[in-house]
């Protein structure tokens, strides 16, 4: 029987192909139309990869990982985690061990299963560890978190989770005031009413805030994080960006806090762009991302500056009744 490691490497030809295959597809159980075709070979043409095939190479990989979590071995997974890691960890080696709370924001990008396995394992001699994330029922695809809880680290082990619920956040805020480190993935969300719109990758990206108000009312530190591919099978390597707090706004106005939040986010964001853009092909929602989004609008200071003067100079607008207070904005 070959191993995760061989069975990608002798794999590798699927990489070579230019044009879908409907045996593949069966094999691998992925379904595409025409929209997915379409998107998928974008976003290869914009991680540099020239065939189609490489889509095929990189979603066996995922069904290896998942058949490794179904197998509810934990020597066997951990065995793959660890022969599989090239992390640097001792580029945070000082914040894992701190005692303040720390909320790692990991996007669903590449082997983000391992990343998170792996820094929990590391994590979880030193502090509690949680996993925060949608509860399966509402977010197919989550219950991996829920079987590896399950049989990989089980009852005593330092790790457990959180679903997004009430109960859950209520969980997950209570842990990070009490210095635990817990994992959340912004790039979803559960309803796109709550949402706000950042460019992200030369398009535009639905994201909701609640990372930075999370550790905003908690006083956690943020530590961006992404899982990157590394070498040609199953290699992963977790990059680490800057650390940092959220700072309470100096005024308590709701537009200004929601305008604070909303810059922490697009901070976090633009740390992963610095990979996805040129690794669309390894997010997990790069087919609706490609798909369904749009260009992002971008207005320059000057214009925004000139269309202000423009409303302000309006005889309407400066007359008493209609006078602006700006000063909150200041």
């Amino acid at each position: 029987m070959l191993t995760p490691h061989l069975l990608t490497h002798f794999a590798r030809p699927l990489r070579l192909i230019d044009r879908r295959i409907g045996l593949i597809e069966k094999w691998l159980k992925t379904p595409l139309s025409e929209d997915d075709e379409h998107s998928i070979r974008i976003a290869c043409e914009e991680s540099g990869k020239r065939r189609f095939g490489a889509y095929y190479h990189w979603y066996l990989q995922k069904k290896i990982v998942a058949e490794a979590v179904r197998d509810a071995d934990r020597e066997r997974f951990l065995g793959l985690m660890q022969s599989s890691d090239h992390t640097n960890y001792r580029e945070v080696i000082d914040l894992l061990d701190s005692d303040e709370g720390l909320l790692i924001a990991i996007p669903h990008h590449a082997h983000y299963i391992l990343s998170i396995a792996m820094l929990a394992e590391v994590l979880r001699p030193r502090r509690s560890v949680y996993l925060f994330y949608g509860n399966p029922e509402s977010h197919p695809g989550n219950e991996v978190f829920d079987k590896l809880n399950n049989w990989f680290w089980g009852r005593n082990s330092n790790v457990a989770f959180a679903h997004d619920t009430p109960k859950g956040l209520a969980t997950a805020m209570r842990q990070l005031k009490s210095g635990a480190a817990i994992f959340i993935m912004p790039d979803v969300f559960k309803d796109v009413n709550q949402t706000l719109s950042i460019p992200f990758c030369s398009r535009s990206l639905n994201v909701m805030l609640g990372t930075s108000i999370l550790a905003r009312k908690t006083g956690a530190r943020i530590l961006p994080m992404i899982s990157t591919p590394h070498g040609n099978g199953l290699g992963f390597k977790s990059e680490f960006g800057e650390s940092f707090l959220v700072a309470q706004p100096s005024r308590g106005r709701p537009e200004i806090v929601e305008a604070n939040d909303y810059r922490i986010v697009r901070r976090i964001f633009h740390f992963y762009e610095q990979f996805m853009s040129v690794q669309m092909l390894y997010w997990q929602n790069m087919r609706s991302h490609i798909s369904r989004s749009h260009s992002f609008a971008r207005l320059s200071k000057d214009m925004v500056l000139r269309a202000s003067e423009l409303i302000l100079s309006d005889p309407d607008v400066r007359s008493p009744e209609h006078v602006v207070d700006l000063r909150g904005f200041a």
